[in-house]
């Protein structure tokens, strides 16, 4: 049974090869014929065999028949021959023409030995210029002789190192010119889709001035001169250049590669979702767009297949980064997705017709281009989404004009002043009449609170000014320190958590700014207000200004660290958090990253200020020097104090009594230093009783610190008993130097301050 098996294989195979066309006949009932039916074939892999020797009887029965309507070689290192013999038995006198199908051949000779014996008669290829071609047309289309007698044998030569794939057809004139409108036609239709979202995308790029639109358009663009460098319908507009269709091949194909990665990471927002993938991302466009340089420059040099094994790696790694976008929950990653696989089959299939693996000349020429654009049309999908906000989810909340949302924002911040002004003025009244201790301290929680609704309406002010380009005026410079101080004690006054805050300046000296000083300040508010943890971890914003140029501008840079989990990157959602500080900044024209490093987060922030410097005052800088005062009774707290500030340069003084210190401050206008005075609450004596005491004798420029280790003391209540600072005696080794810098600073610009400013009053609607 088996060997009959086999028998009726062979005698299947046999019949087939048989039944096969021996000859290539066009006739009045038959106007095409595919030289595959009736064409032989052989590899010379050494490629140093003549035409006479090939055309020999010996080599003509190594010739194998090809029986297929594709011809698909795959790389072939040697010369493939093709051999077929024609008929041509029409009573017309039409033109009979033979259209040889092979995209990104680079050798093709043709020779008709019955008419001109072993001489070439046509030199064709992509390494020969066009001019060699003896019909102008996107396929190699060679003219059969008129004078050819009945029955003719055809030998073609096609070598290349690329692919072979090959689809040669006798054709009569009438039969091609349908097939190339029908060809032109289908090219028309993808072309113009591409027209259209092309001009689409330029619309949005225009409204929306976002990178991701202008790389869209590039990729669009490279995919049509891709579809036309596949379809050798370039090569005509250089026509005395070689391999001129591979080098546009490789330059489009490496160009829509690198594009498509750089798309992904504006697409997916990368940078802020997925950083690590985003550096990777970075190397990845930049190895393609390195490779575009040389394949486009020198294609005959590498190998093929290292650019096929460049696009299929490029084109996995972009959807392992699609499924990771997804699983983190990425916006709008589904659609990134969706077009991220249908690329990577899609290419895929279409590189296994290259190499003739999957025998199709329509997945071949059409297959790759429709792949693209049905992925790009999922993109535009995808842009349609994040920029119309009729097809959000949440529509109806942005259906408003932006004047409709600043008249809201103005309205609503009105109605929040006059409310908080009538609680302002009932806490003030109840503050006064409060005798118990705990009264106080519910009452000081409460002004707390209606600091912060007092805040709220400061930033919804600030939002409104800047969305609508008209941010509050400076009518004079602002000295960085005091900007600095100033939120600082913002943040601490408006503090309902215990949060720990740590700012660090560096450079900030003598510097004023003259321009965006309310922004700024309201900024660093933000950041640490935004940033600040819940826990014992210390929050910390580093403010660093670097060197002027000669425009009077200086590059101040925030850095703010550890962030909390919490914090999410993503500026999508209209609210005073994040989007409120990315608005800030886009407005002062800074720019925003956040990065990660040894476990923890951090956001830097550049920020470009007009600012100058102001010298510095000779007599002042004589007499820098401020005396550090201690008061309290000798315990644990004071002898740690006394510790922390041994490596101070500062006079340091310390009283047991109040009247020994009374005594001490006595006629302030002879006194040649100002005084830092650190009040410690202990040994029995009332706070704000040693204060009222000591201010008829403070100068102006003079700083008294309340240090305490009763846990219901506030700073705001502090202030009020007319403190400058609060420390709780808990804080004092991590706390203590920093405080007395920042208030010898503040003495110093009191000092150097003649007249008080005012600031003007904000006008409200």
């Amino acid at each position: 049974m088996f060997y009959q098996l086999i028998l009726l294989f062979l005698l299947g195979t046999s019949n087939i090869v048989w039944n096969s066309n021996t000859i290539a006949i066009i006739d009045d009932s038959n106007s095409v014929f595919n030289i595959g039916k009736s064409g032989t074939y052989f590899i010379d892999a050494d490629k140093n065999l003549s035409f006479d020797t090939i055309s020999s009887d010996l080599y003509a029965k190594r010739f194998r028949p090809l029986n297929r309507n594709y011809l698909q070689f795959g790389l072939v290192k040697g010369n493939v021959w093709i051999r077929t013999d024609i008929a041509i038995r029409t009573t017309s006198n039409m033109p009979i023409l033979l259209e040889i199908n092979t995209p990104r051949l680079q050798y093709l000779d043709i020779y008709l030995p019955n008419l001109y014996e072993n001489q070439v008669q046509a030199e064709l290829g992509g390494a020969r210029p066009y001019n060699n071609r003896p019909i102008k047309a996107p396929h190699y289309v060679f003219n059969i002789p008129t004078n050819s007698p009945p029955v003719f044998t055809l030998y073609l030569k096609l070598s290349s190192d690329l692919p072979i794939n090959a689809k040669i057809e006798l054709k009569t004139l009438s039969q091609m010119s349908l097939d190339a409108q029908k060809n032109l036609t289908f090219t028309g239709i993808l072309i113009g889709i591409l027209i259209t979202l092309f001009v689409c995308n330029v619309f949005f790029f225009i409204k929306t001035s976002h990178p991701m639109y202008l790389i869209y358009s590039g990729l669009l663009i490279g995919i049509t001169a891709l579809h036309l460098s596949i379809h050798d319908q370039i090569s005509a507009f250089f026509p005395d250049q070689i391999n001129i269709q591979e080098r546009i091949y490789n330059l489009a194909a490496l160009s829509c590669l690198c594009a498509i990665v750089f798309f992904s990471r504006l697409y997916i927002d990368t940078k802020n979702y997925l950083p690590r993938i985003d550096k990777a991302l970075l190397i990845i466009g930049s190895i393609n767009a390195l490779f575009a340089v040389v394949f486009t420059l020198s294609p005959e040099q590498i190998n093929i297949v290292i650019l096929s094994s460049m696009v299929v790696i490029t084109l996995t790694l972009l959807t392992i980064h699609a499924v990771a976008a997804f699983i983190y929950k990425v916006p709008f990653s589904g659609y990134y997705l969706v077009a991220r696989l249908i690329l990577l089959i899609g290419h895929f299939a279409w590189i296994l017709s290259v190499y003739g693996i999957i025998p199709s000349a329509m997945l071949l020429e059409w297959g790759l281009t429709i792949t693209i654009i049905i992925e790009a049309m999922i993109h535009f999908t995808g842009i349609i989404a994040q920029t119309t906000p009729l097809l959000q989810r949440h529509a109806h909340r942005t259906k408003h004009s932006q004047t409709e949302i600043a008249d809201l924002l103005s309205d609503l911040s009105s109605r929040l002043r006059r409310q908080v002004n009538i609680i302002g003025g009932d806490f003030t009244h109840l503050e006064q009449a409060a005798t118990s201790n705990e009264t106080r301290l519910f009452l000081s929680s409460s002004l707390t609170a209606n600091n912060n609704l007092k805040n709220l309406i400061e930033r919804i002010d600030l939002l409104n000014d800047v969305r609508e380009n008209s941010p509050p005026e400076q009518s004079y410079p602002i000295p960085l320190d005091q900007l600095i101080d100033n939120a600082y004690n913002n943040v601490q006054r408006l503090d309902q958590d215990n949060a720990l805050i740590e700012i660090n300046s560096n450079k900030t000296a003598q510097v004023e700014i003259l321009q965006h000083a309310s922004i700024l300040q309201h900024l660093i508010e933000s950041l640490v207000q935004e940033f600040k943890h819940f826990t014992d971890q210390v929050l910390t914003l580093d403010i660093t200004r670097h060197d002027l140029n000669r425009e009077g501008i200086t590059i101040l840079e925030l850095s703010c660290y550890p962030l909390p989990k919490r914090i999410h990157t993503s500026t999508a959602s209209f609210d005073l958090g994040m989007h409120y500080i990315t608005l800030l900044i886009q407005h002062i024209e800074g720019e925003m990253q956040i990065s990660e490093s040894n476990h923890y987060r951090r956001i830097d922030i550049q920020l470009p200020i007009r600012a100058h410097i102001r010298p510095a005052n000779s007599e002042i800088g004589q007499h820098n020097h401020f005396d550090i005062i201690l008061f309290g009774q000798t315990d644990h707290d004071l002898q740690k104090a006394l510790t922390l500030l041994q490596s101070h340069i500062n006079k340091i003084e310390h009283f047991t009594t109040l009247e020994s210190l009374l005594d001490y401050l006595e006629l302030p206008t002879k006194r040649e230093s100002g005084s830092i005075i650190l009040v410690f609450d202990n040994g029995g004596h009332i706070p704000h009783v040693t204060q009222q005491r000591l201010l008829p004798l403070m100068r102006h420029e003079d700083q008294c610190l309340l240090i305490s280790n009763n846990v219901k003391m506030s700073l705001d209540y502090a202030k009020k008993l007319g403190f400058d600072e609060l420390i709780a005696c808990s804080e004092l080794e991590s706390q203590l130097q920093q405080r007395i810098s920042r208030l010898i600073q503040k003495g110093e610009r009191l000092r150097s301050t003649s007249l008080s400013r005012i600031k003007p009053l904000r006008k409200t609607p």
